[in-house]
């Protein structure tokens, strides 16, 4: 914990179905999904359609957002295409 304080990171968690990654990753503050979807692949960046969101950043769980919503220290993501 202390190490991410530290180093400001954001972690952000992959879902697929019902499988959450077990590691995060480490994205930089006021990443957007597309920079989630970038950092998988840079050609599901460019293609998905929308995402699905569950923790701090979401208004409720599984909110369907798009590329520009702002994900939080803990979230959980689903890229949709």
């Amino acid at each position: 914990e202390a190490v991410w304080r530290q180093t400001g990171l954001v972690r952000v968690f992959l879902r697929r179905g019902h499988e959450v990654d077990e590691e995060p990753l480490a994205l930089h503050p006021g990443a957007t999904v597309e920079d989630v979807a970038d950092e998988i692949h840079h050609d599901l960046a460019e293609t998905f359609t929308a995402a699905r969101v569950w923790g701090p950043s979401s208004r409720f769980e599984g909110q369907r957002v798009g590329r520009t919503h702002v994900v939080q220290d803990g979230d959980v993501v689903e890229i949709l295409r």
